[in-house]
């Protein structure tokens, strides 16, 4: 569970970071927090589905993918006008505030499991 939270947080100060400056500087930075909590976070829930039901496991995995692939498709086409738009800054603000809800669910859902 605490590398989900480190991971979240990581992923939300990257994006608050990526709504504050888009200097060479502080995008380098995002990048580095971006990569250290998707790490994090994403190869602990995939590994925590690979042990949820050893009996569904192939199925675990196999929905597993294109659940990850729908949703960063869905982010991106949600994404698309605001970028278009210029206005960066809310469909950072947007990220950073929707990694909070999602960390706390996956944080909660494997502290739950694990008891």
């Amino acid at each position: 569970m605490l590398l989900i939270v480190v991971g979240g947080v990581q992923m939300a100060v990257a994006f608050g970071i990526a709504a504050a400056s888009r200097s060479v500087p502080a995008l380098v930075g995002c990048a580095l927090l971006l990569g250290g909590g998707w790490s994090f976070m994403h190869s602990t829930i995939q590994s925590w589905a690979t042990a949820l039901s050893p009996a569904a496991r192939a199925t675990g995995v196999t929905m597993f993918g294109p659940a990850l692939h729908a949703g960063s498709a869905l982010a991106s086409a949600l994404a698309a006008g605001p970028a278009q738009h210029q206005a960066h800054r809310g469909m950072f603000l947007t990220a950073a505030v929707l990694t909070v809800p999602l960390t706390a669910a996956a944080a909660v859902s494997r502290a739950r499991y694990r008891s």
